[in-house]
């Protein structure tokens, strides 16, 4: 009897008896304090019989339950040479063995050093990492979430982002399938390419943790290679108050898919009104990489502008604002026809300017309108003087110079090279 050739994705075990035409699939693996459970699926390709044999969720540590599944595909597929006792009992102390020896201790010594952050959508959303983007309601996260599977989906290079192609997944847990193929279409007639994008969708309501061993199995079998998740609330599930902290859950089952996420989340405000991804610190976080976006809109308007701000990164320094503005169309019956991106100064748009930090924004004050007063600088931009003097003699030497002495002394950008 041969050996089986195991392979393991994402928390699916595919088994393969070469010989004996025989394949088993376990996933949906749960370990319970006494046992380890896992649903297998097993098939044949020996003439004369169906491909499918069984599927059943078996107690992978039982005895019993071993020669109960043996003995059904011996009743299944007879008058074969194959000995189900044998094979069963390779599948179940194969897949517990990798089960329980988990990710293999490695010498810090012998890895390599990090070549530094890749990312997927450069410089933007990290490759492999939990990315996270919130704001309020109605600022355009869908929209910009969507943009960015487009980009990744399509191979695109759009707005100053450099993309590393991939197969892209959806998980919709707040529209539907129509309204998001509509939303797709437009964003790619935006960039002059129909059908260029060829996203996979999933409509969603479980909590993504209760599913994650379904998600997995879309992921290994479609190499998908970025996974959105729109929106984080009811994607987490959960009450407060439960044993396990349905945040965690959440990130964890995230992490066992190893490829790049983005989820999208609302906001509330922390101390001194700060913004924050709604709910449990852990968001913020475990998240490798924190964007907030804001919105400027007039109402009745087809165009709006969005800015997005970077709050943590956990690979690297804190990026620039980055501004985009979205033309809208529609057609005559009122469905979006096009969206269209093109880049924005976050410092021209005012609703914009403010969610930048001051030290950027005085000092792309000073750069555009050259040298200025403590009190130009105050009066141009709505900021407290003594706030404005902080952050100047923060960055002296650094980011700021002064060029004139004297009761009021002139500022400028300090330039290097």
């Amino acid at each position: 009897m041969s050996a089986p050739k195991l392979s393991a994705n994402a928390g699916i075990y595919d088994l393969l008896w070469e010989e004996e035409q025989v394949a088993i699939r376990v996933d949906r693996i749960r370990n319970h304090s006494d046992s380890v459970t896992g649903e297998i699926t097993v098939k044949t390709l020996l003439p004369g019989h169906n491909i499918h044999v069984h599927q059943a969720r078996v107690n992978l540590t039982s005895t019993s339950a071993r020669r109960g599944v043996a003995k059904h595909c011996e009743e299944r597929v007879p008058d074969s040479a194959l000995d189900w006792q044998k094979i069963i009992e390779e599948m179940a102390v194969t897949v517990l063995l990798k089960v329980r020896e988990g990710e293999p201790v490695v010498s810090l010594h012998d890895v390599g050093p990090r070549e530094g952050p890749r990312y997927r959508l450069a410089p933007v959303l990290l490759e492999g990492h939990p990315n996270y983007l919130f704001g309020d309601g109605g600022t355009g996260k869908s929209f910009l979430a969507a943009f960015f599977g487009v980009l990744v989906s399509s191979g695109t290079q759009h707005c100053g982002l450099t993309t590393m192609p991939g197969r892209v997944l959806y998980l919709d847990y707040e529209t539907s399938a129509e309204e998001m193929h509509e939303r797709i279409a437009a964003i790619e007639e935006g960039l002059g390419d129909p059908g260029c994008s060829r996203i996979l969708y999933r409509f969603c309501v479980q909590p993504l943790a209760s599913d994650i061993e379904e998600i997995q199995k879309v992921v290994a079998e479609n190499e998908i290679e970025f996974v959105i998740v729109d929106s984080a609330g009811p994607a987490l599930g959960g009450e407060k108050g439960d044993p396990k902290d349905p945040v965690i859950e959440y990130f964890r089952a995230l992490r066992s898919l190893r490829i790049c996420s983005l989820t999208t989340d609302h906001i509330t405000k922390g101390e001194g009104g700060r913004k924050l991804p709604y709910g449990s610190i852990y968001k913020f976080n475990l998240a490798r990489n924190v964007f907030e976006l804001r919105k400027a809109q007039e109402a009745g308007e087809d165009e709006m502008y969005v800015g997005l701000y970077h709050r943590k990164a956990n690979f690297g320094r804190l990026l620039s604002p980055i501004g985009f503005r979205l033309s809208l169309k529609e057609a005559a019956d009122g469905t979006l026809s096009s969206v269209t991106f093109t880049t924005a100064k976050v410092r021209d748009v005012p609703a914009l300017a403010e969610g930048m930090g001051a030290r950027q924004r005085i000092l792309d004050w000073v750069l555009s309108e050259g040298s200025q007063t403590v009190k130009d600088i105050s009066e141009g931009l709505g900021i407290a003087t003594n706030l404005v003097r902080a952050r100047l003699s923060e960055g002296r030497g650094k980011h700021f110079i002064q060029v004139t002495e004297g009761k009021e002394p002139r500022w400028a950008a300090l330039l290097k090279e």
